[in-house]
């Protein structure tokens, strides 16, 4: 994979940053107190006074130091049922949309109970009559499929329209796990969660998500990106240095973002951070996403909503695999498809390339991350940043204190940070 070093420069780019979304503040689950620590027997050190008082500094650090082993435990807490009293059709939203929940699952005991009770609590909100359920999970050898089975039998329970494949092997995975094979194996498998979709059509929004740890209060705020004025919409996702895949995220002018906070270079990315409002960024994916549902439907399916029947305003590179497929305008060109990187492009995940093909091949350049949408793969690491860094102290003194230290003009390179190269506006990892 190559080595991941830091490249500094400064940024001129000053323009506009896009616009807040609301937040919401929704009595869906009681795994978090009002401060966000998730724990309600915490078990701190005891550390002993040296005879001359320390400095603010360390009393900071080990303020934060304590609030993290409050707040760490090596599995998640049991999840309580949700407080939404009764299941409707409807729901709760005040404005209603049809969401189609995507996810993909492989040897992931530990997330799925956890993942299971939030997208519970999220259909509850959303309506039962509201959404659709697809999720596909193959060649684990953990409890990965016990737990979607019983997960399956909840959403027939609740009248939740779904398709739970587990143990499906369907997409073959090939012998070696790696470049190209590995991201046409993974695109497969995206696309055949999406299968119920492009059959049927009928659903406004995808909300696609990785096997991560997220609260149904996240994903909430997701699909209320930006008062719901966006194309793609993207969380953070998190490991344990900082901001997790950045193989995928670039800022609004094509570039390499940095890992840690608050990410971007520009002025009114940086500032959008802070103020916890929308990025917009040319691709992301992190985790778990929003978008139009539009562009993934055969042409009679789509709702005429979302892409314009005006021709491009600028043609996609030639060797583009959708090039020679363009309809006279988005509203008739062929449905987009998770896909691996073709010969000239930058090697990118199936999770680039798509929101990459709703701006070039689409039109649809409304893409945004949502700083407020926090998710993790491991716990530890999820309690850290999703509660940890947003206690209040703390995150105080990283936003007003530390303020990304030099580390604010690093950008997260993979590979000989010299030989970054473009393609098509963006900047690409050199391996």
């Amino acid at each position: 994979m190559g080595y991941i070093s830091l490249d500094t420069r400064p940024s001129e780019d000053r323009s506009a940053a896009g616009p807040p979304s609301p937040m919401y503040q929704i009595p869906l689950s009681t795994r978090s107190s009002e401060d966000g620590i998730p724990f309600s027997h915490p078990h701190s050190p005891t550390y002993q006074l040296r005879p001359r008082l320390p400095s603010p500094s360390t009393l900071l650090l080990l303020l934060q130091c304590a609030l993290y082993l409050s707040t760490f435990a090596s599995v998640p807490p049991s999840v309580p049922p949700s407080q939404i009293p009764t299941p409707t059709p409807h729901g709760y939203a005040p404005i209603p949309e049809k969401i189609f929940i995507a996810a993909a699952f492989h040897q992931n005991e530990a997330v799925i109970p956890y993942w299971t009770r939030s997208i519970h609590d999220v259909i509850l909100y959303l309506g039962t009559a509201n959404v659709f359920v697809s999720i596909i999970e193959n060649y684990s050898s953990d409890r990965s499929p016990h737990l979607l089975r019983a997960f399956a039998r909840e959403l027939d329970a609740l009248g939740v329209k779904n398709r739970v494949l587990v143990q499906d092997h369907t997409v073959k995975r090939p012998q070696h796990l790696a470049w190209n094979p590995r991201i046409e194996f993974l695109a497969a498998i995206r696309n055949q969660a999406l299968e119920p979709l492009v059959q049927l059509g009928g659903y406004d929004r995808v909300l696609f998500s990785n096997d991560i740890f997220v609260e149904p209060e996240s994903v909430l705020e997701l699909l209320a990106t930006a008062g719901g004025a966006y194309d793609f919409a993207c969380g953070l996702d998190f490991g344990h240095f900082g901001a997790y895949d950045m193989w995928v995220l670039r800022d609004r002018a094509g570039r390499l973002a940095a890992g840690i906070w608050p990410y971007f270079f520009d002025t009114a990315s940086y500032e959008a951070v802070k103020h916890e409002e929308p990025v917009p960024v040319q691709t992301c994916w992190n985790g778990i996403v929003a978008f139009a549902a539009d562009p993934l439907l055969p042409v009679h399916l789509r709702t005429n909503r979302t892409l314009s029947h005006a021709p491009l305003a600028r043609l996609p590179p030639a060797n583009h695999p959708w090039a020679a497929r363009l309809g006279a305008s988005s509203a008739d060109t062929p449905p987009l498809r998770f896909r691996a990187s073709v010969e000239g492009e930058c090697y990118s995940s199936e999770s680039f390339l798509l929101p990459y093909d709703f701006r070039r091949i689409m039109g649809l350049e409304r893409v945004f991350v949502n700083p407020l949408v926090i998710n993790g793969y491991v716990w530890k690491y999820y309690v850290w940043h999703k509660w940890v860094l947003r206690q209040r102290m703390v995150k105080w003194f990283v936003e007003r204190v530390w303020d990304g230290a030099w580390m604010q003009y690093a950008r997260m390179v993979v590979g000989d940070p010299k030989k970054v190269w473009v393609w098509d506006g963006i900047e690409c990892h050199p391996w």
